[in-house]
């Protein structure tokens, strides 16, 4: 992963790459509760915990949901593919 550190409106961007592919639901899940929830590593140990035991929740529901929405894409992408007449292409969306 790439960090830019700045001022104005380039601060704080960080760009991720991946080699053969797109990232992954759990990948962006993780991306996305970097930016919803953190955790201080000097907050109270009961409140810390809890707000570990939060985050790890939220996480279950985006990649539950991500998956959900791949899934629902794809047959999307599926009935499209056979309106237009090309229907071998749809085995390629279960690789």
């Amino acid at each position: 992963m790439i960090t830019v550190h700045g001022t104005g409106l380039m601060e704080g961007i960080q760009v991720a790459t991946k080699d053969f592919g797109g990232f992954t639901p759990e990948e962006l899940a993780d991306r996305a509760l970097d930016k919803i929830i953190s955790v201080g590593d000097s907050s109270h140990p009961l409140v810390r915990d809890q707000a570990i035991a939060f985050r790890e929740h939220i996480r279950v529901v985006l990649v539950h949901y991500m998956k959900e929405a791949v899934r629902f894409d794809r047959v999307t992408l599926a009935y499209r593919l056979r309106e237009a007449g090309h229907p071998e292409l749809i085995k390629l969306l279960d690789e």
